[in-house]
């Protein structure tokens, strides 16, 4: 590979546009250039993750005060692997992609194309499927439980390009170098950080030359680049049987997919058995010419129509921290969805379900606009292609996931434990952590105070053990306490 896919611009901040307007860069006629000015971002949740054997996976909104349990490790990672072409604009210890069917982690340096990974991995990929063409994780995989499609892998998966942190035994957080690599009990934090002015829609114009349209919850709408190639059907794309019609199935630094195949409820792996994957993708002029997706059909190219070097690689608002995978078929005002619009139509319907390889199902329905959208009552009269929404920025859809979550006790200094004790028989209550006795009480209502801080930081079993006036062990109250008395990233 020749050195020209890692030009010096490429490892300066890759960050852009606005502030709470429309972005600097506007009014350019030229192509959005490789790199842009810091643009305003806020923290809209935290993942942590405990790189171990049924290691928790949690949720923080408030900058890891408190958590909530999302889901398990299956399995660690104890390596990194390298990675694929598009990983390599990702800035060093970042999360490079965000899909349904996994999350991909920036490690390593600049001096290769393919610089080292680690992966969090769904229960479904645990095992690769047949015909997978995307990245296996292998060693370099956190496996866990929770599955493709929801969650971490939906509503609460990070942003292209969001800063993944180790924290260690004091609790203090430092972002992942480029030589880490992972070992048990490795305590992984993502910083997921979203736009100040949050991305809405985004129109393509399905033609050569057709302008791309992105418009904020601040500024008016602007073209931000133009269609290269359009694209002309469908393929199978991972991942996409968990995705939905419309729904966004990855973003990396150089790829959009979008799903037209519906949720599947099969037990099998993609596959196996009857095809249920299908959709299409957006990619970067010069990525494209370096991968085998070159003239794909299922592919529409933005950018420059000829590219000697990168131009939109890496950058926002299409590749890199703008689009997350928001997605519910109740709510669409809360979802990112891509709706489509026919030749000699002004209106804007829904993306049709295409299952399978079909590479020239968009054309043989005379589709000449995407709309990736999520917004609620956007005026359609002035858009003439697809377009891509969201939310206006409030990211509802990520709150209730976070409300879904589960409810384990996260805990620091001291905490009072209730033993729930109320059989009229009991004399004492005593607490034991881990097996160990902690303390007693004979004074009801059978409350402990217990300092966290005399343990280490993690998941602690505390058992409140209710007992009669003969000895006899009249109940026992059990719940599982992540003791964190981390101090916040400063």
């Amino acid at each position: 590979m020749t050195a020209r896919l890692f030009p010096v611009q490429r490892i300066l901040p890759l960050v852009c546009l606005l502030l709470l307007a429309a972005p600097a860069w506007a009014a350019s006629p030229k192509e959005v250039p490789p790199t842009f000015p810091s643009y305003p971002t806020v923290e809209a949740w935290r993942i942590r993750i405990d790189n171990a054997p049924d290691g928790p996976i949690q949720v923080s909104t408030d900058q890891g005060e408190t958590w909530r349990l999302i889901g398990r490790v299956t399995e660690p990672a104890t390596r990194t692997l390298m990675g694929y072409l598009a990983s390599g604009y990702a800035p060093i210890g970042t999360v490079a992609a965000t899909a349904v069917h996994g999350i991909r982690i920036r490690v390593g340096d600049t001096s290769t194309a393919y610089p080292p990974m680690i992966n969090i991995i769904p229960k479904q990929f645990a095992v690769t499927p047949n015909y997978f063409g995307g990245h296996i994780a292998g060693a370099s995989g956190i496996y866990t439980d929770i599955p493709a499609g929801v969650s971490l892998f939906r509503e609460l998966a990070p942003y292209a390009g969001s800063p993944v942190y180790l924290q260690d035994g004091d609790g203090h957080l430092s972002r992942l170098t480029a030589f880490y690599a992972p070992s048990i009990n490795d305590q992984l934090v993502i910083v997921a950080r979203r736009p100040a002015n949050p991305l809405r829609q985004v129109v393509f114009e399905n033609k050569t030359g057709g302008d791309v349209t992105a418009t904020f919850a601040h500024g008016d709408p602007v073209v931000v680049t133009h269609v290269a190639k359009p694209v002309l059907g469908v393929g199978r794309y991972d991942g996409t049987s968990y995705t939905g019609v419309g729904a966004v199935n990855t973003n990396h630094m150089c790829v959009i997919t979008i799903s037209t195949a519906p949720i599947s409820s099969s037990p099998l792996l993609e596959g196996t058995g009857p095809e249920r994957r299908g959709g299409f993708q957006i990619e970067p002029t010069y990525h494209n010419s370096q991968t085998e997706e070159a003239g794909s059909p299922q592919t529409i190219v933005v950018g420059p129509r000829k590219a000697d070097g990168p131009t939109l690689e890496g950058t926002p608002p299409l590749f890199f921290g703008y689009i997350d995978l928001a997605y519910s078929p109740g709510d669409t005002a809360h979802s990112w969805i891509c709706d489509v619009q026919y030749a000699g139509s002004s209106d804007w319907k829904s993306m049709p379900e295409i299952v399978g390889n079909q590479p020239d199902a968009f054309a043989r329905r005379h589709i000449v606009a995407f709309r990736l959208r999520r917004q609620k009552g956007a005026d359609d009269r002035d858009w003439l292609a697809m377009r891509v929404l969201n939310d206006a920025g409030d990211y509802e859809a990520s709150r209730r996931a976070i409300a879904r979550a589960g409810k384990e006790t996260v805990a620091r200094g001291t905490l009072a434990v209730d033993a729930r004790a109320t059989d009229p028989e009991t004399q004492y209550v005593q607490l034991y952590v881990d097996g160990e006795f902690a303390g007693l009480t004979n004074s009801r209502p059978y409350r402990l105070d217990w300092d966290t801080r005399q343990v280490t930081d993690g998941e602690h079993l505390v058992e409140a053990r209710a007992v009669s006036r003969s000895g006899g062990l009249l109940s026992t109250m059990r719940s599982l306490v992540y003791v964190d008395n981390a101090r916040k990233l400063e």
